[in-house]
């Protein structure tokens, strides 16, 4: 069930908790479009406003809730090590040869603990108020994003759609990352809620839908849209069968959703015949995403000559060399690793092997592992929403650890302390009542 009603607490706990592991979109367009600063110092205000935002004073050190245990014990598991690494074998990022790295990758590593401990603090029953937000602020995130492009008279059609960077002038100057998987959310979210019989929330959840398939195109970032056509899959695993076809036809053929979809499509459909260069934009992005993709699978198999190969792609195969060469050079190194940030290879999982040793690399690996069961379990099971969209959003971190970041950044961990906290516990559909003097675990 899925509740739409005003609940300031919750709903200003799930705002800081969006802020910490789906704020970057909003957080860049406040720093670079409306100029509150382009450094880190608004980014690390934006995340102790939102850890202001999950803390509620009278249960603060006096009520917790239990976290995906053996979830939570492969994590820590893994942390520990890295922070040995980090403290003890850390030849390029230490404190005397790079302070400023070390100080930002320390406050990583806090930003982190702080926020898996605030979160121990939140109760269950955001699930109830969870999606309705989500919906709302991914769809605000796109409505940003389409501002920020318009607004940038150096933005051309057929460019990846982001919030530049500085001037924008570079060819690097914005994160198209952190708008498609805000896009990948709000599909997904807007998905769900449309089983919502309230007005507005069904008439956001079509709007936001179709808003962030476009940003989804409009970004070009193939990691992202390899996790859509995986959770389409999943989807389709779980749910096609023809009972369930024939339940969903009767669930949309409602007179109120009949009504909405048909005054969507209306808009849809005279916006399109009325600005015909959207229908060009359209096909160019998809023309170019669908190339993209096939230029990545023939550089990968060696059949691009030079002008049409992918550098990405060449990234990702100079970077599995590097893997392959160190270990050939080192291959005692694979039991305790090389130390921290030895080498940044694009691939946090094989990062993690060459880095911090086989114990940290089995302990991350069974982690992700078990989160994507837990998806899968949730999914199946198909009676949580907040669950459900934690499953089928962690596929779009499952297909990053193949295709970029590190393991240690904030990227990945907000999401990972999300997930330990919230999937696969069980979930009470009446609030215990607790002793609020001592500190209690509550399921």
């Amino acid at each position: 069930m899925m509740n739409t009603k005003f609940n300031l607490k919750y709903i200003r706990q799930i705002l800081g908790i969006f802020i910490l592991f789906m704020g970057s979109p909003l957080i860049f367009f406040f720093k670079e479009t409306l100029g509150f600063g382009g450094s880190s110092t608004f980014t690390v205000i934006s995340f102790f406003v939102g850890f202001a935002l999950m803390i509620s004073p009278g249960e603060l050190f006096r009520k917790f809730y239990k976290p995906n245990f053996p979830l939570f014990r492969l994590a820590l598991i893994y942390l520990t090590i890295a922070l040995i690494n980090f403290f003890f074998v850390n030849p390029d990022y230490n404190f005397s040869s790079n302070r400023n790295g070390f100080i930002r990758d320390l406050a990583g590593f806090i930003f982190t603990g702080t926020f898996f401990f605030l979160l121990l603090g939140v109760s269950n029953n955001i699930k109830e108020y969870f999606i309705p937000i989500i919906v709302a602020l991914t769809f605000l995130g796109s409505v940003c994003l389409i501002y920020s492009m318009i607004s940038n008279p150096l933005f051309i059609i057929g460019q990846r759609a982001t919030v530049v960077f500085g001037d924008g002038t570079t060819e690097d100057s914005g994160n198209p990352h952190v708008y498609a998987r805000n896009a990948f959310g709000g599909i997904i979210s807007s998905f769900l809620l449309l089983k919502n019989k309230h007005l507005f929330w069904k008439f956001l959840s079509i709007a936001n839908l179709i808003l962030s398939s476009i940003v989804l195109v409009f970004s070009q970032v193939r990691s992202i849209l390899l996790a859509l056509a995986i959770i389409i899959m999943i989807f389709t695993y779980y749910n096609f069968s023809l009972g369930g076809v024939f339940k969903s036809i009767k669930r949309f053929f409602t007179p109120k959703t009949i009504l909405i979809s048909l005054v969507v499509l209306i808009a849809f459909i005279y916006f399109i015949s009325t600005q015909g260069f959207v229908v060009n934009t359209i096909n160019m992005y998809y023309d170019a995403s669908v190339s993209s993709f096939m230029r990545a699978i023939t550089t990968v198999l060696g059949k691009n000559d030079a002008e049409n190969i992918d550098y990405s792609a060449v990234g990702r195969i100079n970077n599995f060399a590097k893997f392959t060469n160190t270990l050939s050079e080192h291959p005692w190194s694979i039991f305790l690793g090389n130390g921290y940030k030895f080498n940044y290879l694009d691939i946090p999982l094989l990062e993690t092997l060459i880095d911090c040793g086989i114990l940290a690399f089995i302990c991350y690996g069974l982690m992700n592992f078990y989160m994507f069961m837990e998806s899968l379990r949730a999914i199946k099971q198909n009676n949580n929403p907040f669950a459900i969209f934690l499953g089928y959003f962690f596929i779009t971190y499952l297909v990053g650890l193949f295709t970029g970041g590190e393991p240690y950044g904030t990227q990945y961990w907000f999401i990972y302390c999300v997930m330990i906290r919230f999937l696969g516990i069980k979930y009470l559909n009446t609030t215990q009542k607790i002793n609020i003097n001592s500190p209690e675990l509550i399921a």
